[in-house]
This record gives structure tokens, C-alpha cells and sequence, in this order.
């Protein structure tokens, strides 16, 4: 059977297991609650790749500019950006321009947001140089209290570091873009930047050296500086990034794919600053329309006078009452004032953009389109499911709704298949099916609220943050003029979620609770319905899709059995097939993702191992380490691992390894906490394969609550032209310097990421 957090904390302490985690009391709270302007929904059309895509105001991606040159002996693809602050209408008049921090492009200078889209070759190396020409303050509130190195805050160092990592790229780890390679536009550095060998070093530039030895698959770069991670991100700092191949050439040349590019959607949360909602938002000039970020960390208790009961309106759970009147839990926490600009444990948006533009319609042809998708949020999971629009209802997907304000997802009209062909590790080995009849499945043993999933699914389509999907939707004998909504009904914070960060229209009001207003028809804020698509008139596809779906399987698994795609590292002796499950082989390291409070009493989120354990500032057992502790995961180059990786915490993160993908063999259910198997815990329930959309390659993993997580890499380094590549080590750890961590962001930054260190 599948364990819920409830469960399994409670199946510890009748084992007479210590807590090792801090408990979450009744709804869990979190930021922001309806900050943004209201903003109607489906009115502007989506923003497409180029000038060509502009929608019908204007908004588009912009493509960075090529140049090929001969570097290290190789033809090579250059590009030069910068990363600038400019300003961008977004939001409908009479708000005012949001102003970002972004990719331009110094050849066109056309700053947009999520500017910088480079479409690359397998083969063609590409060198990119970034130049930093931020101004000294940031647009968002930025706490100086996180560490920011050995001895250093984030207040000790420059707010306007960068430092550019490519996010599911093969890279020289001088090229990767961790924490510590930040760069400052007067040239101050962190200890483990390096330009690529061989290039001229520039005081405020940084260049990047990309083999793009992988087969073909969406990737995407993004800031990666440390302490500022979560800002630069959502203040903008993030493109596309696609690496085509020959296999999928030829898909493309066979009809097999609509497309080489396809249509991106790039799915984020956003709040945008509205001064009646925050007169007292630290951001000097900040004007209506101009990103919002939380700041003000609301504990749900509060002192001198905390009680026995939670503050209704509080967000997060604090070090100082979160164990209020337990006399069986030590509280050692001496803690100090919290800052004025407070780090958070996670943030969820109210307001919905795909390709920076808010709930956009796109119209697509009654033929198979293909999208690549990307959840680009900081924490929000998304869980999609494509349905038809109900022609009364104004873009919602049913008029029937339940007693808690909540569509009944039992009314609706699945719409057309779709089809999953890829993931972040490039194609799968076989496509994946979501018939769009799935609704989220929720725990209504554990919660009988309704807002706690089952993070085991069964799912639709389930995208995480920093996870992608490579779909092809079937519009083929849809009548002109049929519209469908792209619906999430995903929990945030996921599994557990909290009502106040689920906003759909007729939602209750929840301010007297600390959320927002009832949403009415066709506004936001919503993150439910996301997009609005329309057929037009047409013909379709000439080949048949039952025809077309066998010859794309046949395709995609030759893709393995020749080699074009790594063949799967534990298989069952067809490299296209995974092993059987339980996996009963070797384990290389036992590792950990655990909770702790930091020195202001503040939730945070932690990797460790199994012999890391410690005792932390409220007397309890942790396992978990900080990013600056020394490196753990140290493995060989070239060498084959299998990772086990426990979730003692009440989220689900998405783990995401640097350097390599990785193959998810199994999640099994777990009792207890880390030590002797059969002692201090055991498995308490089957171990569960991947989902058909997790078969094959990842770099983004789903790890559940009460779980152990097993995985399969090769620490395979990239191939490197010159001798001065090949020997470049850190200056800071002596070898090929990587990280792994949970991709939502604010787990990342404070402190959920660990060292890996290739030697």
C-alpha cells in the first residue's frame, strides 16, 4: 500500500521512533494569498518563438543570434548575451510595465521576456558568453541573512551576481554555471569561477563551453548564483534551450513529428505587485504591475503570547512554537529576530503565464501539434489534464460545481489525447498516453479537505518544477471552432496542499483566513485553467493515428537498441526495456532529503546521508547537511552508481542531478528513519515502477513523502577538444565541481543542495 506523511509519522512513533522532522500543524500555510491585480483571462494570444510569433500585442520570445566561428578546432555556434533590466507590458493598462532582469541579445538588443532561445545541433559545440550588466540593486526583496559562503551572507556579497547554468546540459563543470561560479559586472568572482579555457577573460563576462554530445531533447539555462538563486530565476533570468539531432530529423522529415521546434510552453506562476495589497513592500520604486515576491516571513504562531492555538492568518511554521506544548519534544532554539526581509520556504503564484503571457489563447490547425512543455515555476506542480471548454461557462471546463466551490471534475468533457513522446532526458523509449480522464487523486482518508493528493497518482500528465514534457496533441477530426482548456488541479504545496493557493473561479472566500477573495468568471487570479486552445478549419493529417502511433513506437525504441539514445543503464536485457521490479542489486549510497529550522527558527529543507545524523538547534535527530559542508557524493569518472534517497519530509521535490540523467529504477514506501535496515526502518509497503512518462532518462526527479527513491547514473565527463579543458579542476574542491538539489527553488537556496565532486 501507499503511505501518507500522516501515516508514516504516524507509523514512526508507534515504533517508538524519535520525530526527526518538525510536524506541520492543521492546514499548512504559505505565501502569497491574492496579491496580484485582477486580470482576465483568455484575452491575448500566446507569445511564439520570434517576431513571426508575436501575439496580437506584440509579446514574443526572441531567438538569440548565431554566429559560427572556429574554436579549439571545431566549428562552433557563439552567441552573445547579456543579462540587462529592462521593462515589459504584461499585464492589461491601466497597469503599468513590469520591469525584469533577463537574457538580451547583443547582436538585435530585443529585450523581452525569457529573450535568449538558442536551438543548437548535436555535434556543433556552442560557446556562449554572457555579459553581466545588471544594476547594483535587485527588483525583488532580497534577504541578506543566507549563507552565501564560508564566513559570507548574501549581504556581504554584490546583489547583482550571475552566474548561468544550462539545465539538463553535459557540460566541463567550468562551463556549469554552480552557485559559486558567480560573476559581478566589475569583475568580482566567486572561488570556483573559471571562463573556458582558451577564451580572453573579460571583467564582467563569463564564458560557456556546451558540447551538445546529447541526444536531442528541450533543455533550458537559468541563473544558478548563490543565495539569489530564487530571485534572478523568477525575476527572469531563465531561456530555452533545444538540441536537435538526426533521429529526430528524420521523425520530423517521416510526419512521424509535426515539427522540429514545436510550440513552447513555458508554464510559470507570477504575482505582480499591487500597492494597495502591500503598502509596505520593501522594493523602492515599485509600481503596480512590477513583480511581487514574499518578504515577510508569517509564522503561524506568534510571540510573546503564542498559545496553544495557530495564528489563523500565518504562513509557515516557526523553530520557537512549532512544538507549542508538547512536553515529549526538546525545544533548545535560541533564536534570533527574524529579518525584515525574510527568506521563505516556498512561494506559489497567483497569476498564470505561458510564455510571459497571462492565461493566453492559441489557435492550432485539426492536425497533431506538437508542444514541448516546461513547469519553469519556483514550487508549484502542475497536474494537466486537456478539457473541452464549456460553452456557458466562460473558459471554465464545467458549470457543475461541488458544496466546496470546487468544479466536479466528473462533468467534464475529456479532450483530445495526448500523446508524451519525450521528457527532460530526450525521447522516451515508447509514448505515453494521457486520455485526459485522470483528475488528480486525492487522499480523502488522510485529509478529508480534499486538498492532499496521492503522490503516487495515478496521473494525467504531472509536471514538477523543472521537469518537461515533449507531447503531440491529437486535433485530427476536431470541428473548426472547438476550444479546450489546459487544466491543473494540483495541490500547493504538493501532496499537502493548503486551499489558499488554489485559486478557481467560485473558490470560497478565504480572507478572513489570510487568502484571497472569491474569483470570479473569466478572471484570475487561477491556477487551474491555463490556456485556452481553438481548433481552426482545416484539413488533417494524412496518415491515420493508430498507423502513425506504431511506427513512432517502432521509431523511438530503435532510437535505444541503436545507441542514438543511451540504452537504459538497468534493463532487462533490451537497453530500450527497464529491469524488473523490486530491484534487488547493489546500492551505492543511502541518502537523505530531510527538514530542519535554520538559526531565525525558519522551515527549511536539507540532503544529507545515512550516517550524517546530528542533532539539531531544538534537540531533535537530523540527517541533513548544508550546501557548504564538505562534499559527500565524490564518485569516479566514468564509474556506474545506484542511489537510494529516503524523503523524511511532508513535500514531494523534485530532485535534479547536474552533469548526468539518470534512470528512476523504483519508489518503495519506508517506516522509520535512517540506520540498520529491519531495526530502524524497513520497507512497508511494494516497491512501485516509474510511471511510462519516467521511463527512460531524467534529470528531474519526483521524490515522495515516506519514500525511498532509487536511481541509476553513469558519471560519464564530456568530451572536451583540448588539453586545457580536459585538466581545468575547481580552485575550490580540486575536482570537476557539480551540485545536485531540489528544484523548487526556495528548498534549493535555503539549503536543500549538496556537492558533487567527480574526480
Amino acid at each position: 500500500m501507499k503511505v501518507t506523511r500522516r501515516q508514516f509519522l504516524k507509523g514512526a512513533a508507534a515504533t517508538g521512533i524519535g520525530l526527526a522532522l518538525p510536524l506541520k500543524f492543521g492546514v499548512r500555510s504559505v505565501f502569497p494569498f491574492a496579491q496580484s491585480p485582477i486580470i482576465p483571462k483568455f484575452v491575448d494570444t500566446l507569445p511564439g518563438l520570434g517576431p513571426g510569433g508575436a501575439n496580437n500585442v506584440g509579446q514574443y520570445i526572441p531567438l538569440a543570434t548565431k554566429h559560427t566561428i572556429p574554436f579549439a578546432g571545431k566549428q562552433t555556434d557563439l552567441y552573445d548575451v547579456a543579462v540587462t533590466k529592462f521593462s515589459q507590458q504584461i499585464l492589461p493598462k491601466p497597469s503599468g510595465k513590469t520591469h525584469f532582469f533577463g537574457y538580451t541579445d547583443l547582436f538585435t538588443l530585443d529585450q523581452k521576456y525569457l529573450a535568449g532561445v538558442i536551438v543548437a545541433k548535436r555535434g556543433t559545440p556552442v560557446l556562449l558568453s554572457v555579459t553581466n550588466l545588471l544594476p547594483p540593486n535587485h527588483i525583488l526583496p532580497v534577504d541578506p541573512t543566507i549563507m552565501a559562503g564560508p564566513g559570507l551572507l548574501v549581504g556581504d556579497l554584490p546583489f547583482n551576481r550571475i552566474a548561468t547554468h544550462l539545465h539538463g546540459g553535459s557540460t566541463p563543470w567550468f562551463s556549469d554555471g554552480t552557485p559559486f561560479q558567480w560573476y559581478t559586472p566589475l569583475g568580482k568572482h566567486g572561488p570556483s569561477f573559471m571562463n573556458v579555457p582558451g577564451t580572453p577573460s573579460i571583467p564582467g563576462t563569463g564564458t560557456h563551453y556546451y558540447p551538445n554530445d546529447q541526444s536531442a531533447r528541450m533543455v533550458w539555462y537559468h541563473d544558478h548564483a548563490i543565495g539569489i538563486t530564487r530571485l534572478n530565476a523568477y525575476a527572469g533570468i531563465a531561456s530555452g534551450y533545444i538540441i536537435t539531432d538526426d533521429f529526430e530529423a528524420q521523425l520530423v522529415s517521416s510526419e512521424l513529428l509535426p515539427d522540429l521546434v514545436g510550440i513552447p510552453l513555458i508554464i510559470q506562476d507570477k504575482t505582480f505587485f499591487a500597492p494597495a495589497n502591500d503598502p509596505n513592500y520593501p522594493v523602492t520604486g515599485a509600481k503596480q504591475g512590477d513583480l511581487w515576491y514574499p518578504w515577510d516571513y508569517e509564522a503561524n504562531f506568534l510571540l510573546p503570547n503564542p498559545g496553544p492555538n495557530p495564528n489563523p492568518k500565518g504562513r509557515w511554521d516557526w523553530g520557537a512554537t512549532v512544538h507549542q506544548g508538547d512536553a515529549t519534544i526538546p525545544n533548545s532554539l535560541n533564536i534570533s529576530p527574524l529579518p525584515k526581509v525574510s527568506a521563505v520556504p516556498e512561494f506559489f503564484a497567483d497569476t498564470i503565464l505561458i510564455n510571459g503571457g497571462p492565461y493566453p489563447v492559441v489557435k492550432v490547425p485539426p492536425k497533431r501539434i506538437r508542444f514541448r512543455m516546461l513547469n519553469g515555476s519556483q514550487a508549484r506542480f502542475y497536474h494537466l489534464n486537456l478539457y473541452y471548454e464549456n460553452p456557458a461557462g466562460s473558459g471554465e471546463v464545467t458549470t457543475t460545481f461541488l458544496s466546496n466551490g470546487k468544479p466536479d471534475l466528473s462533468t467534464v468533457t475529456p479532450g483530445p489525447i495526448i500523446y508524451q513522446v519525450g521528457s527532460e532526458g530526450g525521447f522516451l523509449p515508447h509514448v505515453a498516453i494521457h486520455n485526459n480522464t485522470t483528475p488528480i487523486p486525492l487522499d480523502l482518508v488522510s485529509d478529508p479537505s480534499g486538498n492532499t493528493a496521492n503522490p503516487d497518482g495515478p496521473f494525467n500528465l504531472a509536471l514538477a518544477p523543472a521537469e518537461r514534457a515533449d507531447v503531440v496533441i491529437d486535433f485530427n477530426g476536431i470541428p473548426a471552432n472547438s476550444s479546450f482548456i489546459l487544466y491543473s488541479d494540483a495541490p500547493a504545496p504538493f501532496p499537502m496542499g493548503d486551499s489558499r493557493n488554489d485559486y478557481f473561479t467560485g473558490d470560497p472566500d478565504q480572507r478572513p483566513f489570510g487568502g484571497a477573495a472569491t474569483t470570479l468568471t473569466g478572471q484570475g487570479p487561477n491556477t487551474r485553467t491555463l490556456m485556452k486552445i481553438v481548433v481552426t478549419a482545416g484539413s488533417g493529417d494524412s496518415v491515420p493515428t493508430p498507423t502513425w502511433l506504431g511506427l513512432l513506437n517502432a521509431q523511438l525504441r530503435n532510437n535505444f537498441l541503436t545507441g542514438n539514445q543511451p540504452g537504459l543503464l538497468y534493463n532487462n536485457g533490451d537497453p530500450s526495456m527497464p529491469g524488473p521490479v523490486p530491484y534487488t542489486g547493489p546500492v551505492n549510497r543511502m541518502l537523505t532529503l530531510n527538514e530542519d529550522f535554520d538559526e531565525f527558527g525558519r522551515l527549511i529543507q536539507k540532503e544529507g546521508t545515512f550516517t550524517s545524523k546530528s542533532t539539531n538547534n531544538q534537540g531533535l535527530p537530523t540527517w541533513g547537511l548544508a550546501y557548504l559542508d564538505g562534499p559527500t557524493e565524490n564518485p569516479s569518472a566514468g564509474s556506474i552508481e545506484v542511489w537510494q534517497i529516503f524523503n523524511l519530509t511532508g513535500d514531494t521535490h523534485p530532485i535534479h542531478f547536474h552533469l548526468m540523467n539518470v534512470q528512476l529504477i523504483q519508489r518503495q514506501p519506508f517506516t522509520g528513519f535512517p540506520g540498520v535496515k529491519g531495526v530502524d526502518w524497513d520497507y512497508n509497503g511494494p516497491a512501485t515502477p516509474p510511471d511510462p512518462n519516467e521511463v527512460g532518462w531524467k534529470e528531474t526527479v519526483r521524490m515522495n513523502p515516506g519514500e525511498v527513491a532509487t536511481v541509476i547514473m553513469k558519471f560519464d565527463l564530456p568530451n572536451l577538444p583540448t588539453k586545457a579543458m580536459r585538466n581545468a579542476v575547481s580552485p575550490r574542491t580540486g575536482g570537476h565541481e557539480y551540485v545536485w538539489h531540489c528544484h523548487i527553488l526556495e528548498h534549493e537556496e535555503h539549503d536543500m543542495m549538496r556537492p558533487l565532486v567527480v574526480f
